[in-house]
């Protein structure tokens, strides 16, 4: 499990250097529950797409990042959908059949993993400062079992657009360009 774990976060760390200790807590937990934590209406779910993609005018440059934890996600941007790989009713539909979980972890359990993970993010040279102030104020928001976003040096930075489907869902799926 450790080798997984700072896999995980070096991968992180290469594709977004910048990343907060609440964008490496949303990165595992969304390796390990997916999208079906936010997906609480699917007309919702599909106009908040919709709007996104009107809306959004940088995306990253990679297509999808292996977020994979407990269970096999991508994150898959989705810019994708503009670039003619997907039409927006199949990744709509992959990111919808992606909320179905084969392994989900109790909340208990999951908060034995966080801990062994920011354990292991604390033994890195990762270039986060004030680490035991960032873990202070998202233990804050664990207890409170809330959603986390993205830290605002991440949004800054990186604009994200993606939406989470499961590897073998979008790997049937995805077109080649």
């Amino acid at each position: 499990m450790l080798d997984k774990i700072n896999s995980l976060i070096g991968s992180e760390y290469k594709m977004h250097p910048k990343s907060q200790l609440v964008d490496y807590y949303k990165l595992f937990f969304q390796g390990t529950f997916g999208p079906g934590h936010i997906i609480k209406n699917l007309s919702s779910a599909k106009e908040f797409l919709l709007n996104e993609l009107k809306n959004a005018s940088t995306f990253e440059a990679e297509e999808s990042q292996n977020i994979s934890f407990i269970n096999k996600f991508y994150r898959v941007n989705i810019n994708v959908i503009n670039k003619g790989l997907l039409t927006f009713e199949d990744f709509f539909t992959a990111f919808i059949n992606s909320a179905e979980l084969a392994n989900e972890p109790t909340y208990e359990k999951w908060i034995e993993y966080w801990n062994l993970i920011e354990k292991q993010i604390s033994k890195t040279d990762l270039p986060m400062t004030n680490l035991d102030v960032q873990s202070a104020a998202l233990w804050k928001l664990i207890k409170m079992k809330q959603n986390l976003s993205h830290s605002d040096i991440y949004r800054k930075e990186y604009d994200p657009h993606y939406r989470l489907i499961q590897v073998e869902i979008y790997d049937k799926i995805k077109l080649q360009p």
